[in-house]
């Protein structure tokens, strides 16, 4: 049987989580201080590291440096907030890190652990296509730049599901098949641009639902007025910076569930 440590506040989600892990996986609760997690790491020498920032108002980031130090082939989970990756995101964007948003199932978190053990490089899973996805939020990206759309892919497909629209009219017809939990939509496209897309999605019973995130490249007052006018549920400018983009789509999936 492969062996967890779990760090975290010893409460009632801790606990929880063991609950998930435990007819799987032989389970080691740590207390989120830093001698602790060295202690118990250097004795049980575990398959996977499990750490879990609910609860905690800010975790010691020297968990996160001893770990890639001491145990860099040891793949780490992080469940956290997007107030938790924000304090974590240096250790999070590496290849041994991973991260899930609470809530978190018991299906998602042993599909997820599984996935970190069964893979090769941590974050680059051997199931490429269909299999590796399940459990994760899925991002609909929608620009008329292929350049762009392969950019944002290549930030975002760790943490999501992405698909991919070159064109608002192609995007409407995507999204019936894709079910997006998200989308990020280009303002300004050619043809169809995106003002109009949404609109037609607004228009949509199964559509008006879909968060919808603008990406415009005009920053001047007037342009962002005119944005902000439609009402979407939230705006970035382009060219995107990762930061912002994972900082937005994780209050709106935090805000959605509030």
């Amino acid at each position: 049987m492969k062996k967890v440590v779990l760090i975290g506040e010893l409460g009632e989600i801790v606990r929880s989580l063991n609950e998930c892990l435990e007819g799987e996986f032989q389970v080691q609760l740590c207390p989120e201080q830093l001698e602790n997690v060295k202690a118990l790491v250097k004795i049980t020498k575990p398959d996977i590291i499990i750490i879990c920032q609910i609860g905690i108002e800010e975790i010691d980031n020297a968990i996160f440096a001893w770990i890639q130090e001491r145990c860099p082939q040891t793949p780490t989970l992080g469940i956290t907030t997007s107030e938790g990756w924000k304090q974590c995101r240096e250790f999070y964007k590496m290849e041994q890190f991973d991260v899930m948003f609470r809530p978190v199932s018991k299906k998602e978190l042993l599909e997820k652990c599984h996935q970190m053990l069964d893979s090769s490089g941590f974050g680059r899973q051997k199931e490429e296509n269909a299999g590796h996805s399940q459990g994760k939020r899925k991002i609909m990206l929608v620009d008329d730049s292929a350049l762009l759309l392969r950019s944002m892919k290549s930030m975002l497909e760790k943490y999501y599901t992405i698909c991919l629209a070159k064109s608002g009219e192609q995007a409407l017809k995507l999204i019936p098949k894709e079910k997006p939990d998200l989308i990020l939509l280009d303002y300004e496209m050619d043809g169809m641009d995106g003002k109009s897309t949404f609109e037609a999605m607004k228009a949509d019973e199964d559509m008006r639902w879909i968060p919808v995130v603008f990406l415009t490249s005009i920053a001047d007052r007037k342009a962002i007025y005119s944005v902000l006018k439609s009402k979407p549920d939230g705006y970035i400018l382009k060219p995107p910076d990762v930061d912002r983009i994972f900082e937005t789509i994780e209050e709106i999936f935090e805000n959605r569930k509030l």
